[in-house]
């Protein structure tokens, strides 16, 4: 039953995950916002919906996990996943689109398997290792003759270095919850430390938050916002009872999603080669389903 639930929560994380990519791909074909603000801001507003949850369901709010050095890695992958993986993020989704940006940092369960059986020692099968090599297959086929988008390779590296983030935030965060710290709390701690890193951000570069001081505007990073946190939950659940391999392999089929989602609310086509690939795709996530 656990690994049927975290199966679950692997492939709705990825449709949620999928979801706020093309809202954020929607936002900046909007409106000329950085980055920077619209992370901070999400982060800030993450804060106090994770808040609610553990009142809720806790009663309280275990301030020791902050200062616990077991709950370091939380931090680290914080950092990572946060600061440096999600704004890699946003810059490749202004300068590729959603639809690219998802096909290429999908490459992180290839980061994830690494790590994990180098630094946790985790057994890794061949179907899923099978699984995971051909959701990159489909990635970069998808991916194929971009070239003659002109912001293609600043965008490239921004995706790369965000697919390398995210893989080892996954490992870092198994980690602290084989520690007994709860999902919940794991990406509370991942939260405030990121806010608190683009705070400082902020506040250095001069960046205003009346950038956003528009109705709309605010209504879509709200929307944003509730999308990613519903993924990143339900993605460390699965992390936890599937351990980082299985969970990011099931987590990547939002690229299928984001390709759906782009297609349905915002009308870029969907050409052939993406219709095979993402079949490819969804096969790689069904055979880590299975196994």
């Amino acid at each position: 039953m656990r690994n049927k639930t975290g199966v679950s929560f692997g492939l709705f994380s990825g449709l949620f995950w999928g979801l706020g990519l093309t809202i954020s791909a929607y936002i900046f074909s909007l409106y000329n916002i950085s980055p920077f603000v619209v992370a901070f801001v999400h982060d800030f507003i993450s804060i106090f919906i994770l808040g609610a949850i553990i009142l809720i369901k806790y009663k309280k709010i275990d301030f020791r996990i902050f200062l616990n050095i077991k709950n370091m890695s939380v931090i680290v992958g914080a950092l990572l996943a946060g600061p440096i993986g999600m704004q890699c993020n946003l810059y490749a989704v202004k300068y590729l689109g959603g639809a690219l940006t998802s096909s290429i940092t999908a490459v992180y369960p290839a980061v994830s398997v690494l790590l994990a059986v180098v630094f946790l020692r985790h057994r890794v099968s061949r179907k899923t290792i099978l699984g995971i090599a051909l959701i990159i297959t489909g990635i970069f086929i998808q991916s194929y003759k971009t070239e003659q988008i002109n912001s293609f390779y600043i965008g490239f590296l921004f995706a790369l270095v965000c697919a390398i983030a995210w893989g080892s935030e996954s490992v870092l965060s198994s980690y602290a919850m084989s520690n007994n710290l709860t999902e919940i709390e794991t990406l509370l701690i991942r939260q405030v430390t990121s806010f608190l890193s683009y705070l400082v951000i902020v506040i250095f570069n001069g960046f205003s938050v009346s950038e956003i001081a528009d109705f709309k505007l605010v209504s879509l990073i709200f929307i944003f916002v509730l999308s990613n946190m519903v993924s990143y939950i339900l993605y460390y659940m699965s992390i936890n009872r599937l351990k980082p391999a299985k969970a990011t392999g099931l987590n990547v089929s939002y690229v299928v999603w984001t390709i759906i989602f782009s297609a349905i609310f915002l009308g870029i086509g969907i050409s052939l080669q993406v219709v095979i690939t993402s079949i490819v795709i969804i096969f790689g996530v069904y055979i880590i389903i299975k196994d």
